[in-house]
């Protein structure tokens, strides 16, 4: 509970007394004979600028952030549905609508800076932008980012859904736990990318059947007025041949009466 609360005191200072906080609280760790809790401590890096911005969305700003995060489950279900072959009909608006917290959020964290005496430049926003699209495309990195401790930038593409057994190995600054669990994190993230690889091959091959089912049933359509024409075209002819027939016989009969009446003159 005590490490909690000076994890939580250390990434809220201002950015410039991080590390002379660190080496305190580090002295004091080995003081009071907590070797292990001092080594883990003194291994905290002090966070980027754009990485201390985002810590102070999570304390100042927490409400706004967790719309952000509550936006990004949405986008992660419409583009589940979406590989899936369930319909992209979602995706757009969901995307459309993540984009737009995580620029009031930019916006947001560039006050948190200005107000710390800092510049927000267009590369320090850019990757405020980037950690908040990680933590809005992965359970993992919206942890990481709610929980306010964050010393390094999240790129959107080191995450994906790495689920709970990820979520458990993730240290306290986004930073792996040991090795083993780094090892581990890129087994898991394997076979995501595998599973992602399947998703995406059989979404393939659901649209693909799809459109042939589509072709096929427009070419059915097409036969039946083609089949429907034809039918109508030979009752069309039929009743023609009948009533040729009738005038021939009419034409004849005619004849006939016409030779009769030759004959007697």
């Amino acid at each position: 509970m005590a490490e909690e609360k000076l994890l939580e005191r250390l990434y809220g200072l201002p950015l410039e007394g991080f590390v002379a906080a660190r080496d305190e609280a580090v002295r004091h760790l080995r003081q009071d004979g907590k070797a292990e809790a001092a080594e883990q401590v003194a291994e905290l890096r002090k966070p980027t600028v754009s990485a201390w911005a985002v810590n102070q969305l999570a304390r100042s700003h927490a409400a706004r952030l967790g719309e952000l995060l509550d936006r990004g489950e949405r986008l992660r279900a419409a583009h589940r549905a979406a590989l899936t072959g369930r319909g992209a009909s979602g995706l757009a608006a969901a995307g459309r609508a993540e984009r737009r917290v995580v620029a009031e959020l930019v916006r947001l964290a560039a006050r948190e800076l200005e107000a710390a005496g800092r510049a927000s430049s267009q590369a320090v926003r850019e990757r405020i932008a980037a950690t908040l699209h990680a933590a809005a495309g992965d359970p993992v990195a919206a942890r990481l980012v709610r929980s306010g401790r964050l010393a390094r930038d999240l790129d959107p593409s080191g995450f994906g859904d790495l689920g709970p057994i990820a979520a458990e190995e993730a240290g306290h600054n986004g930073e792996p736990a040991t090795r083993q669990a780094r090892e581990r994190r890129q087994a898991f993230r394997g076979a995501r990318d595998e599973a992602r690889k399947q998703a995406a091959a059989s979404a393939d091959r659901a649209i693909m059947a799809r459109r042939e089912a589509e072709r096929l049933r427009a070419a059915a359509a097409q036969a039946e007025e083609a089949a429907a024409r034809a039918r109508s075209a030979a009752d069309a002819a039929t009743r023609a041949e009948r009533e040729a027939s009738e005038r021939a016989a009419s034409s004849a009969e005619a004849l006939a009466e016409a030779e009769a009446r030759l004959a007697k003159v």
